[in-house]
């Protein structure tokens, strides 16, 4: 039975990838083949990476799946081995036809590398379900993981145009393979009961994604490339829109100047000390409600509540700190309180890991939530 299912859910990410694809006006200068092609070796591939992972794990006695007393040996598997290695296979799928200069628009790579996604989610979820055992949870854990490969694999292969740098290209895959590891030990190293905090990452993968792809195909309107064979590009929608996230992306940018570091640790110094007065506030609150932060328990998802609560409570501190920095270091950018927020963050994750490693877990899903709303507080005290 759990091989069927198998093989109906590994068809899924295909079934919507080509729909999309047939939809697409990107995908119609790209020969169908082609498509065909990169998907299929992805799919070859995922399998290829699951016999060697299971291997690997068989030879050193690792694990991916955290107990107790080995958390970080998983995440050493995890971030060094089996993130890196899933990724890298993708890549070797597009690679070959952007070296031979197949791939001359950003949105060919924006979609070849999406077809790479799909074809490896399809492998990656049949074997999955045909090697590993049968049950609710090992399913939802295999559908919960296929959106991931797709996403991530868009955000690295929204660098593969004709103009684009390789140095951009091994930021965005580094992006990928960390937030990618990040969601995996999550869904698959962990207990059910912390499965939630994979929809912050899955938000944020969907938003550096957005960004990646909208950036790549207006630089590259602006160079004056086509978009299909020579015709010229027709009035591209502008990276401004929407006005919000453009905005704010563009206070990110350097503006010409270097960076304050001062302020980026006086940054950290005032979100660690509004975030503790945060998570103190939000500890007697949680008191007078009665909540029991002790009960915290990976294997049951009820129990996580009070850690959700607490996380609501420190997550408030980052918008205000990093207002309060942008207002008193004058700065025309929000680089200076947004890497400040991120310092702390990096900080409590330390800690955490050393004295509850379950509470640094929801740090790290977190920190990318908390560098936006810090980013954003910034943002509103700034003079724009």
């Amino acid at each position: 039975m759990h091989v069927t299912l198998g093989v109906v859910l590994g068809l899924l990410p295909l079934i919507a990838a080509t729909l999309l694809w047939r939809r697409s006006r990107a995908t119609r200068d790209i020969p169908a083949l082609r498509a065909i092609g990169v998907a299929t070796a992805a799919a070859v591939l995922a399998w290829v990476c699951q016999f060697a992972e299971a291997g690997l794990w068989d030879w050193t006695g690792l694990s991916l799946v955290a107990v107790a007393g080995k958390e970080s040996e998983a995440m050493l598997a995890m971030f060094l081995f089996a993130a890196p290695f899933e990724e890298g296979a993708k890549v070797l799928c597009v690679w070959p036809l952007y070296r031979a200069r197949r791939i001359r628009r950003a949105r060919q790579g924006i979609a070849l590398s999406a077809m790479a996604g799909a074809g490896f989610a399809a492998g990656k979820t049949s074997a999955l379900l045909i090697l590993g055992h049968a049950g609710l949870l090992p399913v939802a854990r295999a559908i919960l993981a296929i959106p991931p490969h797709v996403i991530c694999a868009v955000i690295w292969g929204a660098t593969l145009g004709a103009r684009s740098k390789t140095g951009w290209f091994a930021l965005a895959w580094g992006v990928a393979t960390v937030l990618h590891g990040l969601f995996d030990h999550i869904v698959f190293g962990r207990g059910p009961g912390v499965m939630v905090l994979s929809v912050p990452l899955l938000l944020t993968m969907l938003a550096i994604a957005y960004a990646a792809t909208r950036k790549a195909t207006s630089l590259e309107a602006a160079l004056g490339q086509s978009y299909r064979g020579s015709e010229r590009p027709q009035s591209a929608p502008p990276w401004s829109e929407p006005p919000s996230l453009a905005r704010v992306w563009h206070a990110l940018e350097p503006k010409q100047q270097p960076l304050m570091l001062h302020w980026i640790g006086l940054g950290m110094l005032v979100t660690a000390g509004i975030g503790i007065v945060a998570l103190g506030a939000g500890l007697y609150a949680g008191h007078v409600l009665g909540l029991d932060f002790a009960a915290a328990d990976e294997a049951d998802v009820r129990s996580n509540g009070p850690l959700l609560f607490l996380a609501t409570a420190v997550g408030a501190a980052f918008p205000l700190a990093g207002y309060l920095v942008a207002r008193a270091s004058g700065t025309p950018s929000v680089l200076e309180p947004a890497l400040g927020a991120a310092l702390a963050v990096l900080v409590g994750v330390l800690f955490l890991s050393v004295t509850t490693p379950i509470a640094a877990i929801f740090a790290l899903a977190l920190a990318p939530i908390a560098f936006l709303l810090a980013s954003a507080g910034a943002w509103f005290g700034t003079d724009h």
